[in-house]
């Protein structure tokens, strides 16, 4: 089922300490509307259906992370989308929508902070992966450089260190040979 595009009103500031209530489109409910309040420790979906207002307050934890997908290509440029993913598309809530990747990013990156949830890129409901949004660029960051030389490869390992080194005694070996041969 393809739903209609969302319309997103932010009704409190982006703030560390505060929740914030975000009315989204959903073609479910009596309105057409639902309201969600997104803070870092629950998230609460409120709507309308059949005369009947209900709510659903879910842990944050409970959501597999905030995800930043390509929704659409209209006249040569793609459309963003900033999206609380969860395994129920019905439970997963839209964060915003655009066209220019520079702000969406930026805002992905806001939400993830805010929400301290994984970092989440792909280009459809399935085909999420998580990414490091520390690094410059979203799922590339350089590999430190190994430890390399001599002074590490010449050491015992850590565990071996435990262990004292045993030494073979071969002159108490070929004495007790000697003095079995010479009793017979």
């Amino acid at each position: 089922m393809v739903s209609q595009p969302s319309e997103f009103v932010v009704t409190s500031p982006l703030k560390l300490s505060d929740s914030i209530r975000i009315e989204a489109f959903d073609p479910r409910s009596d309105n057409r509307r639902r309201i969600v309040d997104l803070s870092r420790e629950a998230i609460t979906i409120r709507r309308a259906v059949a005369g009947v207002l209900m709510a659903i307050r879910l842990e944050s934890r409970a959501y597999r992370g905030v995800a930043l997908r390509i929704t659409g290509l209209d006249d040569g440029r793609f459309h963003y989308e900033v999206r609380l993913a969860h395994r129920d598309p019905d439970l997963s809530v839209p964060l915003g929508e655009g066209e220019e990747m520079a702000t969406m990013e930026t805002q992905w990156r806001e939400w993830v902070v805010f929400l301290r949830l994984p970092a989440l890129a792909g280009r459809g409901e399935s085909a999420d992966t998580p990414v490091s949004v520390r690094c410059a660029e979203p799922g590339r960051a350089t590999p430190r450089a190994r430890r390399r030389g001599s002074a590490l490869t010449r050491r015992r390992p850590r565990f071996l260190k435990r262990r004292a080194l045993g030494c073979v005694r071969t002159e108490e070996v070929a004495k007790a040979d000697r003095s079995v041969f010479s009793q017979s």
